[in-house]
Order: structure tokens, then sequence, then C-alpha cells
């Protein structure tokens, strides 16, 4: 091969395109082909050699430079020559972000529904109806009065009874303006809370006033008031005047005028866990979450006085404690 390349060796310019064009181009596999060609004889490391020493010293020649396509083609060449595994780690890589991820979100979301306000199921409406079609055979504590306040019964609070026709309010009794005593009857023994139970008073009204208030009540605490016979918590039928209440935790649940057709009444409360049912002469008053909780029940009748009315005259005439067989 000569020492000095011609500018013009159609050779040389298939050479110079080829380098322009990169690898893999038609001019390099057309360069390479002729090199193959010419034998052993043809050194084409010296070639190149001497085709870079003519471009230093400024011969007059197609210059080498990157054809288009280039830095693509030589990226490609690059990303193709990775070394193995490289995908498999990142894919690997990727899977575990994507796990981490899903469970963070999972995370959030069992906790936003663990502490978002929800509405709560309300059953009481089948509760209710179960206890309506609950049958008491069992008594656990009468009184009719006829030979004064039973054993099984305790009296409660400063106002004096006497139980001449009925348990009664003792009518010379007075009480300071603006205040007011109670006194009445409870069952000594206690009710279990879940167990369905039946408080049933009969009450004669002769006479009404507003300043005597008659009373039939569920509590959950055995302690009452000594002047007022309260307790804390309490479910409570009353009547006051020709108004009947209904009170649960002592708020105002239901008010409506009493029959006055009849002077006496039969007032009804039945109890189950947190449900009860307020009834009087056979009509449902209310119904509903009683808000006693889960403590023992104690149950009885009393009177409120908040004044002195001698024309009062308003008597429990019978009252009765049932429960279920189980």
């Amino acid at each position: 091969m000569p020492s000095q390349i011609d500018a013009n060796d159609p050779f040389l310019i298939l050479l110079t395109d080829a380098l322009r064009a990169g690898p893999g181009s038609p001019q390099w596999h057309q360069a390479v082909s002729q090199l193959k060609l010419a034998g052993e004889n043809v050194d084409e490391y010296k070639l190149l050699i001497e085709a870079r020493e003519s471009l230093e010293s400024g011969k007059d020649y197609r210059s080498v430079r990157a054809g288009p396509g280039f830095t693509r083609k030589l990226l490609s060449g690059i990303d193709q020559q990775k070394p193995p595994g490289a995908t498999s780690r990142f894919s690997l890589v990727s899977i575990i972000a994507a796990v981490a991820g899903l469970a963070l979100v999972a995370v959030i979301a069992v906790s936003v529904y663990e502490f978002y306000p929800r509405t709560p199921v309300d059953d009481s409406a089948k509760a209710v109806a179960e206890l309506a079609s609950t049958y008491f055979p069992n008594e656990l504590g009468a009184a009719t009065f006829d030979n004064g306040i039973p054993p099984a019964w305790r009296a409660i609070g400063s106002l004096p009874l006497e139980t001449t026709g009925g348990l009664k309010a003792a009518g010379a009794a007075s009480v300071p303006t603006g205040d007011y005593a109670g006194g009445g009857i409870v069952l000594t023994e206690p009710v279990d809370a879940a167990k369905p139970l039946a408080l049933a008073a009969t009450l004669h009204v002769a006479q009404a006033a507003p300043e005597l208030l008659p009373q039939v009540f569920i509590a959950n605490d055995p302690t009452f008031s000594p002047d007022r016979a309260t307790s804390a918590q309490e479910l409570v039928w009353q009547l006051q005047g020709g108004a009947q209440k209904v009170f649960v935790g002592g708020r105002i649940a239901y008010q409506a005028k009493v029959n006055s057709k009849s002077p006496t009444h039969t007032i009804r409360i039945l109890s189950k866990g947190d449900v009860s049912i307020v009834e009087c002469d056979g009509q449902r008053l209310w119904s509903g979450r009683n808000e006693l909780g889960d403590k023992p029940r104690y149950l009885g009748v009393r009177f409120i006085r908040t004044g002195s009315n001698p024309a009062a005259d308003v008597a429990f005439t019978g009252v009765k404690v049932s429960v279920t067989n189980n």
C-alpha cells in the first residue's frame, strides 16, 4: 500500500464515508467488504492511521464528520450493551416501590375508615318489637297497700306517705315555694339490666293538681336523694294536672294530655337492656333507647310535691314487677 494517500482515491472516499456514517451503515459494510476482498496484503489499521495523519496535516480531501443519526446510533448501541441483569434489578426495585406504595395507601385507607365518624346502625326498632311481644309470667314483687307497704319494697325520700285507699302523699306536708320534696317506694331487689321486665302501676286520680306529681320510674342506681327521692339516671312517666310526660335522661321525650274519661290509669314500662317501652292505658307513648346503660334496674313509684294543695287526691292502688322465665 503506498505511503501517501491520494485524496481522490475512491477507496479513501468510501472509507471516509464509512467513518462518517458509522458502524452498521451501508458505507461501513461496503468498506469492510472491500478490505476483505483486498486480501492479506491490505493492512486496514495502517490505512486508518495514515488517513488520520493526513487529516492532521491538513491535506485537501473529504473531511470525516459524524453523519446524521450518528449520536442516536451511538446511544442505542450503548443501551444494548448494558450489563446483564440491569433491567431485572430495575424491575425488582420498581416492584418493591409499587408494593410499598400500595401498602401505604392501604394503611391510610384503613385509618380513615376506622377514625371517620360513621352513623351507628340503629336496631332499636327490632328490639322494641321483640320486647312488646314478650310474655312476663314471673312476679318479683307486688303491692296493693291493703296492709301498708309490703316487705319487698322500701320507702325513699322525705315526703310522708300513707296507705289509706292506696299509696298517697300525706296531705299535711307542705313544701317551701320554689322547692319540692319527694317520697315513694322502690323494689328492694334490683333486676338485671339484660333481663326483660315489666313494671305496671295503677293510678287513681280523684282530684288532679299541678302541685302533686305522681311518677313511675326505672333507675340504674340504688341511691336516691333523701329529700326528693330521685336518682341521677332514670326513665320516668309523670302526670302533672291533665298532662302526662315521659322523661329519658332528664329530658322530655314525650308529652300529651291524659285520657280524662276515666279516673283510673294503668301505666306500664317494659325494659330490656338499653331499650324500653312506656305505655298508658294500653297506648304506647314512647319507645327507644333508655340511656340507662348496663347497670341493674331499680323500679318504683313516687310523688313529687311542689306546693301545698289539700284538694289533691291521687293514689297508686297497685304496683307489680314481672319478668320472663329466662
